[in-house]
């Protein structure tokens, strides 16, 4: 970066940082340090919500999705919207009826104190193992473009982080995710900008979509998946890898994003507290709806914006030439004495088929009407498009040094490196500066949210439930602060030992919907089923767990399909108990 560039970068960090401490005089007490005093209000709530789930990985990891798979990912957050307005009917008024400070109190007066504390351990273990990632991929990406080690990159992002949400609580979080979240939009807007006014003047703005759209990027709407039978294979084909693959083990289609991702979105925004906890900020349960339709307004336009950048980043390198390798790591790798003879003969076939497809994208755009008036070009092109992705594949696998159980090579994904290469190789100064201080925002805004809800969830759920129930407030605050300190320490120190491959944005979610399900269907089972009592609900949340855990081991089901498992076993678990031993009282 230039000096320019390091002194917005700079600037920005002091601001943030700055802007967080001075909110301490909101967190005198417990009410003040975990729930902003109640007087949060409802438009800074919706942004920090925003922001939270916005992070650097959707920054890095979304554009990167979009550039090499297209749009297929937003099909994850068709059921968001449903999901908010369900929430604000059932999960608001039962939240804002109390004076609570996690959801998971209210899990203790409907179950008792054993499933309020599994629920919270739940919460603790998921939230801790995902942060590790939250904090490892930008600082990756960062040191890349600053010029750190990894490690210093990750102590840097999760010290700042940490030190304000230490000092101003939640209030801190939400006003400083209040900026960030400025701050990425208008970063995305600059990148989408640049992209526009290099494309359009050599495609129309209707033919930029067209080649997209022919190429398979603009596969935003998968009702009935090409190689996906709608019902699952038996149970020996599945293990001999024969058959056509259910439509369970299609990662991204309509109705994984409408039923596994309208699950997801409920669990992740009303039952996780890192989301959950801004629910409880305002002043009433309005306040709480609306800063939760503002997400489900916002969100899902969001995303389309962020995966079309990446889709226009593809069409920007099929114009003006592609590189081969992305990540710094598959760079230097590639240059080594034993590597060079494979990679200069990969480069050569490589340089030909992007000059092929970008041949073959002309041919393509010189067709009057749409693409398929001329099947063969479109067949000439689309053969050019595969062609490009897989000399990649071969490259990457190459260079990458992962290797699969056989030991093997095999494909190390550069799908996190993308953005960061782009916007080295093409933004102008200051712009540079500002979109790197986005990623850091992205980053900060994810790990200061996790940081306070994780502290609360301890306080509250574990140390004055079990250690200490009758100790001070000014105790438990104290308690608090240490507890966000040592979380934010032991987070830092997870992601200086991460090493992660693909696609970031879908770890978080993957991680996530091993414990979602559950969480989502306890809270479900309390609403549902008014027999169930606490065995109901300890054993309920116990079976979704395992049986998230059985099917994960046992059958090729993607993903977002966890979340709607692990909620109907809870549910059917815990009702099946509630017959055998009802709800006393």
């Amino acid at each position: 970066m230039r000096p320019i560039d390091w002194i917005v970068f700079a600037a920005f960090l002091a601001y943030v940082v700055w802007d967080g401490v001075r909110r301490r005089g909101s967190a005198k007490d417990l009410e003040g340090y975990f729930a902003g005093s109640r007087r949060i209000p409802w438009w800074a709530a919706g942004l920090s919500i925003m922001a939270t789930q916005a992070s650097a990985i959707t920054i890095l990891g979304t554009t990167g999705q979009g550039h090499e798979h297209g749009m297929d990912f937003v099909q994850t957050y068709f059921g968001l919207p449903f999901a908010m307005v369900l929430l604000c009917i059932f999960l608001v008024p039962l939240y804002r009826s109390r004076a609570i400070l996690t959801p998971y109190e209210y899990l203790e007066e409907r179950f008792g104190p054993v499933t309020r504390t599994l629920a919270s351990v739940i919460f603790l273990a998921s939230r801790c193992l995902a942060l590790g990632v939250v904090i490892y991929a930008p600082a990756v990406a960062l040191s890349a473009m600053i010029g750190l080690e990894t490690w210093q990159s990750v102590v840097v992002i999760g010290a700042l982080a940490t030190l304000y949400t230490v000092v101003g609580g939640v209030a801190a979080v939400i006003w400083t995710d209040v900026k960030q979240m400025t701050v990425i939009l208008l970063g995305l807007g600059l990148i989408l900008f640049v992209l526009l006014r290099d494309l359009l003047p050599t495609f129309a703005g209707g033919r930029l979509l067209e080649l997209a759209g022919a190429a398979g990027k603009l596969n935003a709407l998968e009702v009935e998946p090409e190689h996906a039978a709608l019902w699952p294979r038996t149970w020996t084909e599945a293990a001999a890898g024969r058959g056509t693959p259910s439509f369970w083990e299609e990662k991204y289609n309509l109705w994984s994003g409408l039923f596994g991702g309208l699950f997801l979105h409920l669990s992740y925004f009303g039952c996780d507290h890192s989301q959950a906890q801004r629910l409880l900020t305002g002043k009433d349960a309005r306040q709480s709806r609306l800063s939760l339709l503002m997400s489900a307004v916002a969100k899902v336009p969001m995303q389309v914006l962020v995966l079309l950048i990446g889709v226009l980043m593809w069409l920007f390198y099929a114009v003006h030439g592609q590189p081969m390798l992305y990540k710094t790591a598959h760079v230097e790798r590639a240059a080594s004495a034993a590597l060079a003879p494979q990679v200069a003969e990969l480069e050569r076939r490589f340089a030909a088929a992007v000059d092929e497809r970008r041949t073959q994208m002309q041919r393509l755009a010189a067709v009057p009407g749409r693409p398929a008036a001329d099947p063969a070009a479109l067949r000439d092109y689309q053969a050019s498009v595969r062609a490009v992705a897989a000399l990649r594949r071969e490259a990457r696998t190459l260079v990458g040094g992962a290797v699969d159980a056989n030991g093997r090579p095999k494909d190390d994904p550069d799908t996190n490196d993308i953005f960061c290469r782009f916007i080295l190789d093409r933004m102008p100064p200051v712009v540079l500066g500002l979109i790197v201080a986005a990623i850091f925002a992205a980053a900060m805004s994810s790990i200061d949210s996790v940081l306070n809800a994780l502290s609360s969830a301890t306080v509250i759920d574990v140390y004055r439930r079990w250690l200490r129930p009758r100790c001070s407030e000014a105790h438990a605050l104290r308690v608090g602060r240490l507890l966000t300190l040592a979380w934010g320490a032991l987070a830092t120190l997870m992601a200086t030992l991460f090493a992660g491959g693909g696609s970031v944005v879908e770890q978080i979610n993957e991680f996530g919907s091993y414990f979602y399900g559950s969480l989502l269907g306890i809270f479900a089972l309390a609403l549902l089923v008014p027999r169930a009592g606490g065995r109901a609900g300890t054993i309920g949340l116990l079976c979704g767990m395992v049986a998230v855990l059985v099917v994960r081991c046992t059958w090729k089901v993607e993903f977002l399909w966890f979340n709607v498992i692990g909620c109907l076993a809870v549910l059917a678990s815990g009702w099946l108990v509630s017959r055998w031993a009802p709800r006393r009282g």
